[in-house]
C-alpha cells in the first residue's frame, strides 16, 4: 500500500484557495457533516473570506439552523438538511443536542477548561453508530438523544446542484464513522473532484472509559483505511495525511 505523505493544514487550505482563485465561477465546495460551520472546521476561514459556491450538508436540525445563521451574510452557500449514504432512506442518528452543549453541562475531558464547555467538541459527535466515536464513553451517555434524519446520496447533490458544470470541486466529509460508506458509493466517473478530504483513519485514540480502549478496532480499521486509499489510488489521486485522509489530483 502506498504511504501517505505528511501535509500541514495550511498547505491543504492553500491548495483549496488556489483552486478557488484560479476560476471562482468554476469552483464548488461540498461539505458533508458541516455541523454548525464553526466546530473543528478547517474550511470556515476560507468560506467566510471568499464566499465560494458551496453546498453545506448537515442532518441534525439544531446544528443545521446554527450553520445557516453562522453563514447568513454569505450569498453563495446552499444548504441541505440531510445525511449522506449509499442510498436514500431515513435513518436514526445518536447525538448530543446543541442546547445541551451551549448550556455548559458537558465538561468531559475539558474539566480544566470551563471556558470551552459551551462549545464542547462533543457537539460534533452525531453519528449513525453509538460506539465508533466518543459517543461510546459512559460519561456522555446521559446527554445523548436519538433522531430520525433524512438520508440522500452524492448523486442527489450532483443532480440538484449541477455539479458536472464545475471544473474545480472540493469534497470534505466528516461523518463520524460513515465516511467510508459514502466514499464507496462515490461515482468518480460522473464527478472527479480535485480534492477529496475524508475523516478516515485506521488509528483512534480512545479515552480509558471507552469500550474500545486499547483494542485493535477504532472508528475505522486499518483494512478500512487501506480500502479507502486504494479507491483513491485507482482513480489517480496522491494521498496526504493531516489527521484526515487528503486525496489530491496532481
Amino acid at each position: 500500500m502506498t504511504a501517505t505523505k505528511a501535509i500541514t493544514n495550511e498547505v491543504v487550505m492553500k491548495k483549496v484557495e488556489n483552486l478557488f482563485y484560479k476560476d471562482p465561477n468554476n469552483f464548488l465546495l461540498i461539505e458533508v457533516g458541516a455541523n454548525d460551520g464553526c466546530l473543528a472546521d478547517r474550511m470556515r476561514p476560507f468560506v467566510s473570506k471568499c464566499d465560494p459556491n458551496a453546498v453545506m450538508v448537515e442532518p441534525l436540525p439544531d446544528y443545521f439552523e446554527q450553520l445557516k445563521k453562522n453563514y447568513s451574510s454569505l450569498k453563495n452557500i446552499r444548504y441541505e438538511n440531510c445525511a449522506l449514504s449509499d442510498q436514500e432512506c431515513q435513518k436514526t442518528m445518536t447525538y448530543i443536542p446543541r442546547d445541551i452543549i451551549t448550556s455548559g453541562k458537558v465538561s468531559f475531558r475539558l474539566e480544566g477548561s470551563p471556558h470551552l464547555w459551551k462549545e464542547h467538541w462533543a457537539g460534533g459527535l452525531g453519528s449513525f453508530y453509538k460506539d465508533k466515536n466518543n459517543l461510546g464513553c459512559p460519561e456522555l451517555k446521559e446527554y445523548q438523544k436519538e433522531i430520525v434524519v433524512n438520508v440522500k446520496t452524492f448523486n442527489y447533490l450532483f443532480e440538484k446542484y449541477d455539479a458536472d458544470k464545475y471544473k474545480n470541486i472540493v469534497i470534505q466529509t466528516d461523518c463520524e464513522g460513515h465516511d467510508l460508506c459514502i466514499l464507496r458509493s462515490f461515482d468518480f466517473n460522473k464527478i472527479k473532484p480535485k480534492m477529496y478530504i475524508s475523516e478516515i483513519y485506521g488509528h483512534t485514540r480512545y479515552p480509558p472509559s471507552h469500550p474500545r480502549f486499547e483494542k485493535e478496532v477504532g472508528i475505522y480499521s486499518q483494512d478500512d483505511e487501506n480500502e479507502a486509499k486504494e479507491i483513491f489510488i485507482q482513480k489517480g489521486y496522491t494521498l496526504y495525511r493531516k489527521g484526515d485522509l487528503v486525496a489530491i489530483l496532481e
